[in-house]
């Protein structure tokens, strides 16, 4: 079987297993979307209660579900604005899926993959929480807009998620993965440099 058919198959593969374990990976991965959601959250009059994987009963699908308060005062003891954020499973599985697809099937890519593997993590994170853990918030922003007095808000968190469903979020996760392959090849290429420079003639 020639190496791109095979590429292809791996390729339906992942995505076959990554959409029939969707709820299992969001499930593995809420405890890292709550940690980073409160970090943000602290820069702003906002807490999040709770984050769980749960069936939405009007769409009848997998969602994960927050739930926060927005203060009008970071002193203030109760909330003015109790928000629910929720976002599809189908959302949340797609970062994974076609980022480390791509990553580490990209066949134009050279080096050992754990280089890439190595790199992609840290990259990977970060993309988790510029798509998903930014959709989950955009609620709060919203509302915190709202009580400071604007009743059409627009946020910086608005326009970022409109992208991100514009299509914005295949773009970055393909992107995220090309500049991870960029990165692996420039290391793979000055280490080969330092080392050739080490051993000398």
């Amino acid at each position: 079987m020639r190496r791109e058919w095979r590429l292809g198959l791996v390729a339906v593969v992942a995505l076959v297993v990554g959409t029939a374990g969707a709820r299992y990976y969001a499930q593995l991965a809420v405890p890292y979307y709550a940690g980073a959601a409160r970090l943000i959250a602290r820069l702003h009059p906002w807490r999040v209660v709770s984050l769980e994987v749960t069936n939405d009963p009007k769409s009848h699908s997998t969602i994960l579900l927050l739930k926060g308060e927005v203060l009008r005062n970071p002193a203030d003891p109760s909330p003015a604005a109790v928000v629910v954020s929720r976002v599809q499973i189908g959302e949340v599985v797609e970062t994974p899926l076609i980022f480390w697809t791509v990553l580490l099937l990209w066949p134009a890519a050279s080096g050992p993959r754990w280089l890439r593997l190595a790199i992609g993590i840290p990259v990977f994170l970060g993309l988790e929480v510029s798509t998903t853990v930014c959709q989950l918030l955009l609620p709060m922003s919203e509302a915190s807009a709202m009580l400071a007095g604007d009743s059409d808000p627009l946020t910086l968190l608005d326009r970022w998620s409109r992208f991100l469903e514009a299509g914005g979020r295949f773009v970055m996760e393909v992107v995220a993965a090309l500049l991870t392959l960029a990165v692996a090849h420039s290391f793979r290429l000055s280490s080969s440099a330092h080392l050739s420079v080490t051993m000398g003639p």
